[in-house]
């Protein structure tokens, strides 16, 4: 799927677009009618034979719980079922994998993290209210997609910030028709954001742009219309902080597209590329699949391009591959080192 968005908070457009990336109206048919109900007699079976007391909100839940959960309703039955109502809702092949449906370890650990979308231990009535409701299942789906701890958020790299800042006031002879920005693997749009406002406080505005680019479509469509249906006042305080931006006439323009790093260029290349919270860390850090990040973010850099890169993860127990084999990536894609505050760096040669 191609995809690719100019940023907008009108609430017309935003209908317009989500249905281009979902199916609106009910979903319920007898088939997934018979599913539901099947599965709501799996969970009648395992509440009548559970010798615990049943997940309510609250719950402390211990490992005996948990296992004795994944004995008798296994994570795999539920999971089954909200993945058919989901890929039935969406218009693309949704990355499930990488959700708490996978990640958590039995039916009462969704269960804990998804409180309160889902409000009582039975899926069956949550199931059949998402395949009915559409306003639910979106509401759901980006919840799923986009929980509350998923990297999101402004002023994660503040040393970076400034840094590129002082490095645009440096430089801005050499980009005297505007400057070519990508925030790589956006996630949900903070940093892209951010770096357009280094860019306009910079002096870079008309004949500039910025693009962030990210590998979902939920976490794209989130970035680009600041969408959070799931989390209210996490909306309010994106919009508050980008609004004065998106109305700027001085400011650059700004997109968002579906991408990855690793696959081939399709755009024009990029004087700058960010790539924040994605490199080394527990998202990416095996080795083919980290040559082949880089290989990637460097074919996206002009000649004389600059890559920067940073993640919170090299502070602490999480980092998986240590700065000095990060930057011998880089090395060995032609990019030559620079050494700054924050992450790591590396220009291509002109």
């Amino acid at each position: 799927m191609q995809l690719s968005f100019v940023p907008t908070t009108d609430q017309g457009e935003i209908r317009l677009r989500l249905e281009r990336l979902l199916v609106p109206g009910s979903l319920l048919d007898p088939a997934l009618e018979r599913r539901i109900a099947r599965l709501g007699g799996a969970f009648e079976s395992y509440a009548a034979g559970y010798p615990l007391p049943l997940w309510a909100p609250g719950l402390a839940v211990s490992n005996e719980m948990r296992g004795l959960t994944e004995a008798l309703f296994p994570l795999e039955q539920p999971r089954a079922v909200f993945e058919m109502v989901l890929r039935r809702g969406c218009r693309f092949s949704p990355l499930l994998s990488a959700s708490y449906l996978h990640g958590s370890a039995s039916w009462i650990d969704l269960l804990q993290k998804l409180w309160p979308l889902l409000p009582c231990a039975d899926p069956a009535p949550v199931l059949r209210r998402l395949a009915e409701d559409e306003a639910e299942r979106i509401t759901f789906l980006f919840a799923l997609m986009l929980p509350q701890h998923f990297g999101g958020g402004f002023d994660r790299y503040p040393v970076q910030t400034r840094w590129l800042s002082l490095w645009l006031r440096a430089n801005a002879g050499r980009f005297p028709h505007g400057i070519r920005v990508l925030d790589a693997a956006c996630g949900s749009g903070e940093g892209t954001y951010q770096a357009a406002q280094v860019l306009a406080d910079a002096g870079f505005g008309a004949g500039s742009s910025v693009h962030g680019s990210t590998l979902e479509p939920i976490e794209l469509f989130a970035a680009a219309h600041m969408y959070f249906p799931h989390a209210a006042e996490r909306e309010r305080e994106y919009r508050g902080r980008v609004g004065s931006l998106l109305c700027h006439p001085g400011a650059p323009a700004l997109e968002f597209y579906l991408d990855r790093v690793d696959a081939p260029l399709q755009r024009a290349p990029y004087d700058l590329v960010l790539c924040n919270g994605l490199l080394g860390g527990p998202l990416l850090h095996d080795p083919v699949e980290l040559a082949a990040a880089f290989a990637g973010l460097a074919a996206r850099l002009a000649p004389g391009g600059l890559l920067v890169a940073a993640d919170r993860f090299h502070a602490g127990w999480r980092q998986r591959v240590p700065n000095e084999e990060l930057v011998d990536r880089m090395r060995a894609c032609r990019l030559t080192p620079l050494e700054i505050p924050e992450g790591i760096a590396g220009i291509k040669a002109s």
